[in-house]
C-alpha cells in the first residue's frame, strides 16, 4: 500500500494528515524502525574510522523515525479515535522498545567515545563536538559504561522505579475515582457560578444521576474551594483531596502511597550511587543548568526569607477582610481559597466576565504577532494551502525581513471533542540540512479556547490571553533556530531547567501596557478598554503573590530535601520532612491528616523527581530577561534581535547558562523576580 507516513519523495513537503489512517501505522514504524537498526549493525561490523558521515546518517535515521512519529502522536492528541488509540499505545510500546536498544548498544556508544578520541574530533565545530559530548553523557548516565553486572542492576533499578511510578499514579487515580459527594439541594453549593454548577451537574448526568456530583477532579475541587458558601462542604472536600491515596481520610489505607514514597527514594537513591553520584540530585543535576545541591538550595532559602514575611504580612490582611465581613476565624486551609477570592473581587472588583468582552481572539493573536514582528523582526503569513486536521486548523509561515521562510506554525486553538485539553506546543520538524536543501523547523501550537459560536467570537480571559503568549514562546524557540542539527536546535535538548525561560519571558507582554492599548476592543463596539479597568487588571498581577509564592517554595524545598538528605540507614519520616520544610513558611497550621506528598505526582509519578525547582528556577530567568526589555524598551528591536541571536537561535548548542550570560552580560540575578512578586529587592 501507499503510505503517507513513508513518503519520501518530497522531503519538505508537510503532510496530508487527513491523508494518515491507522493502519499505516505500524507498517511505517516497522520499515523505519528496520532502517535504523540495519544502519547501526553496518556501523558495528565495519572498520570503517568514525566520522561526522557516520553521525549524520544517525541523524537521518531518527529524525525520519521522528518525523513519522510526530504525526501520529499528534493526532492522537487532537483527533482521536479508538483505532487510533490501539495502534498510537502499540507504536509507543515498539518505540520505548527502540530507545531502550538503542541508549544501551555498547556499539553506538563506542563509537561515539571512539570519535571524541580520535585525531578529527579536534577539527569538528564546537556544536559538533558539543553532540558528541552530549551523546556520551547520555549513554553513561543510561549505564551503558558499567560493567555487565552493575549494568544488569542499573537495568533492574531503571524497570522497578517505572513501575513504582505507575504504581503511585494508578494509586492516586483509583483513589480520587473512589470518593465523590453527590448533592441534590442546590442550597448546598450556594455561590457557585452558573458554569461550574452546569460542571457539576454535567458529573451527575454522567452517571445517570440527577442533582450535582462533587468529585476530586481539580475544576470541581477549585469550583467548590473557591466559590461555595457551605464551610463544611469545603472542609469534607478537602480533607478527601489531601488524604488521597494516604493511611488518612475516607478510605484510608485502600491505596496507600505510603509505602510507594519510600520505595521510590530508596531505589532513587541506589540508582544514583550506581552511577557515582553522591545522591539522586546531583545525579538529576548532571544535565541541568543549576550547578549544584547548594546552587539550588541557596536559591530557594534566598527567596524564602524574603517571601514568608510578606506572604504572612498578605494572610494578615486577608484575615483583617475576613474578620471585617464578620465571618468565623482562624482562618483554615479549607477557607483560603474562598475568602482570597472574595477580597480580591472587594479590592479590585474584577472579573472574568468583564474582561473578556475586550478580549476577542482575532484582536488577542493578532497582538501576538505583532509582539513578534515589532521584538523579533518576524511576521507570520497565513498559508490557507496547508491541509490541517481539522477545519479550525491554520497554518502559517514564518518570514524574516527578507521575505525568506525561517519556519513554519501549525495552530489548533478551539476546544473540541476527541481533543485533549489543556495547552502545549510540539515540535513536529527540526531544522536540518537534505542534500542541497535543508528541512525548515516547524510545530504545532495546541490550545483549547472556547470555540466562537453564532452570536460571538471567542472571548477569551486575560490567563488565556498569558497562555498564548506562554506557547507561542516555546515555538519561537523552536522555530528561530539557525543550528542545523536536531539533536541540538529549538527545544531539543535544552537543560530541563531552562527550557521555560522564553515562554515565560514571553508572558510578560500579555500585560505590557502598550499591547493592552492597542488591542483590547470591546468585541460589539469597538471601544478601548476602559483605562480604570485596564488599570485594576494590572494590579491584579500581584495580588497576594507572596502566598502563591511560598507554596511554591515549600513543593520545590520538599522535594529537594527528599532527596539530598535521603539516608538509607537512618531512614527518616517524611512527614517529619514536610513539618520542618512548613515551619518558617506556613501562614496558617496545616492538619495533623494531611497527606499532600501522597498525590505529589509531579515529583513521584511524573518527570520532576529532584526538580520541582525548575519552575521558579526557569521564572527567575525569565524575569531577568525581562529586566532588560523594561529598561530598554518593551517593543525594543535591538534587544529582541540580542534575545533571539544568543537565545533562541542556539538551542542545546552550548550550556544554558553560557547562552544567558551571552544576552544579560553575568548571571542570573534573583532580584528581578523577587519584584515580579511584589518583594523588595535585595540589593
Amino acid at each position: 500500500m501507499q503510505n503517507p507516513l513513508l513518503d519520501s519523495s518530497q522531503p519538505y513537503r508537510l503532510p496530508d494528515f487527513n491523508s494518515v489512517e491507522p493502519r499505516h501505522v505500524i507498517p511505517a514504524l516497522r520499515e523505519l524502525l528496520q532502517v535504523y537498526r540495519d544502519g547501526v549493525e553496518k556501523w558495528a561490523d565495519s572498520d570503517e574510522v568514525p566520522g561526522w558521515s557516520m553521525v549524520e546518517q544517525e541523524i537521518g535515521w531518527s529524525d525520519d523515525l521522528d518525523r513519522a512519529w510526530s504525526v501520529v502522536s499528534h493526532l492522537h492528541l487532537v483527533c482521536d479515535s479508538a483505532a487510533l488509540r490501539e495502534v498510537y499505545n502499540e507504536g509507543l510500546q515498539m518505540l520505548t522498545e527502540h530507545q531502550n536498544w538503542r541508549q544501551h548498544h555498547k556499539g553506538i556508544y563506542q563509537f561515539y567515545k571512539s570519535l571524541q578520541e580520535s585525531t578529527g574530533f579536534g577539527t569538528l565545530s564546537p556544536v559538533q563536538q558539543r553532540i558528541v559530548e552530549l551523546e556520551i553523557k547520555d549513554f553513561e548516565l543510561e549505564g551503558v559504561a558499567l560493567p555487565e553486572k552493575k549494568q544488569a542492576k542499573y537495568r533492574r533499578l531503571v524497570m522497578a522505579l517505572r513501575k513504582l511510578g505507575a504504581k503511585f499514579g494508578q494509586n492516586l487515580l483509583d483513589a480520587r475515582h473512589a470518593w465523590s459527594l453527590h448533592l441534590t439541594d442546590v442550597g448546598q453549593l450556594k455561590g457557585l457560578p452558573g458554569a461550574e454548577l452546569e460542571m457539576l451537574a454535567e458529573h451527575s448526568r454522567e452517571q445517570g444521576k440527577k442533582g450535582w456530583l462533587v468529585d476530586l477532579s481539580y475544576p470541581s475541587f477549585n469550583a467548590i474551594m473557591t466559590h461555595a458558601e457551605d464551610r463544611q462542604l469545603r472542609r469534607e472536600l478537602y480533607e478527601a483531596y489531601v488524604t488521597c491515596a494516604s493511611d488518612r481520610g475516607p478510605n484510608a489505607g485502600e491505596w496507600d502511597n505510603t509505602p510507594v514514597i519510600s520505595e521510590i527514594l530508596k531505589l532513587r537513591y541506589k540508582l544514583a550511587r550506581l552511577l557515582g553520584f553522591d545522591n539522586y540530585v546531583d545525579y538529576v543535576l548532571s544535565r541541568r543548568m543549576a550547578e549544584s545541591p547548594d546552587v539550588i538550595m541557596s536559591f530557594l532559602d534566598e527567596l524564602a526569607a524574603q517571601a514568608a514575611p510578606a506572604a504572612r504580612q498578605q494572610f494578615a490582611e486577608l484575615e483583617a477582610f475576613v474578620a471585617g465581613q464578620g465571618a468565623e476565624l482562624p482562618l483554615r486551609p479549607w477557607d483560603v481559597t474562598f475568602w482570597s477570592e472574595r477580597y480580591r473581587q472587594a479590592e479590585l472588583d474584577l472579573s472574568d466576565e468583564a474582561l473578556k468582552p475586550y478580549f476577542a481572539f482575532d484582536n488577542m493573536l493578532e497582538a501576538v504577532f505583532f509582539t513578534v514582528k515589532q521584538v523579533f523582526g518576524i511576521t507570520m503569513v497565513e498559508d490557507a494551502a496547508v491541509p490541517g486536521w481539522h477545519e479550525d486548523v491554520r497554518y502559517v509561515w514564518l518570514q524574516d525581513a527578507e521575505g525568506q521562510r525561517v519556519g513554519g506554525l501549525f495552530m489548533d486553538l478551539y476546544a473540541r471533542k476527541n481533543k485533549r485539553d489543556g495547552a502545549w506546543m510540539d515540535g513536529f520538524l527540526s531544522r536540518r540540512k537534505l542534500g542541497a536543501g535543508k528541512q525548515l523547523p516547524v510545530a504545532f501550537l495546541v490550545c483549547n479556547f472556547a470555540p466562537p459560536s453564532a452570536k460571538q467570537p471567542c472571548l477569551m480571559t486575560h490567563r488565556d490571553l498569558e497562555t498564548l503568549f506562554h506557547e507561542f514562546g516555546h515555538c519561537l524557540h523552536h522555530l528561530l533556530t539557525t543550528i542545523e542539527w536536531p539533536q541540538v536546535n529549538g527545544i531539543n535538548n535544552v537543560e530541563w531547567d531552562a527550557v521555560e525561560l522564553p515562554s515565560q519571558l514571553l508572558e510578560n507582554w500579555s500585560w505590557e501596557n502598550e499591547i493592552l492599548v492597542r488591542f483590547t476592543r470591546h468585541y460589539q463596539t469597538g471601544e478601548a478598554m476602559p483605562a480604570e479597568l485596564k488599570d485594576r487588571l494590572l494590579r491584579s498581577r500581584k495580588f497576594q503573590k507572596a502566598l502563591t509564592l511560598v507554596r511554591q517554595l515549600e513543593f520545590a524545598l520538599i522535594d529537594m530535601r527528599l532527596h539530598i538528605e535521603y539516608d538509607p540507614d537512618q531512614p527518616r519520616s517524611s512527614l517529619d520532612l514536610v513539618k520542618e520544610v512548613r515551619a518558617p513558611l506556613a501562614v496558617l497550621e496545616v492538619p495533623e491528616w494531611n497527606r499532600f506528598l501522597n498525590s505529589f505526582s509531579h515529583i513521584f509519578g511524573g518527570g520532576y523527581g529532584a526538580g520541582y525547582y525548575s519552575y521558579l528556577w526557569a521564572e527567575q530567568l525569565a524575569a531577568d530577561a525581562w529586566r532588560r526589555f523594561h529598561d530598554e524598551g518593551a517593543l525594543s528591536f535591538e534587544v529582541g534581535q540580542k534575545l533571539r541571536r544568543e537565545i533562541f537561535e542556539v538551542g542545546a548548542s552550548r550550556p544554558a547558562m553560557d547562552s544567558f550570560i551571552a544576552f544579560r552580560g553575568r548571571p542570573p540575578d534573583p532580584n528581578p523576580l523577587l519584584e515580579s512578586y511584589g518583594l523588595r529587592a535585595t540589593g
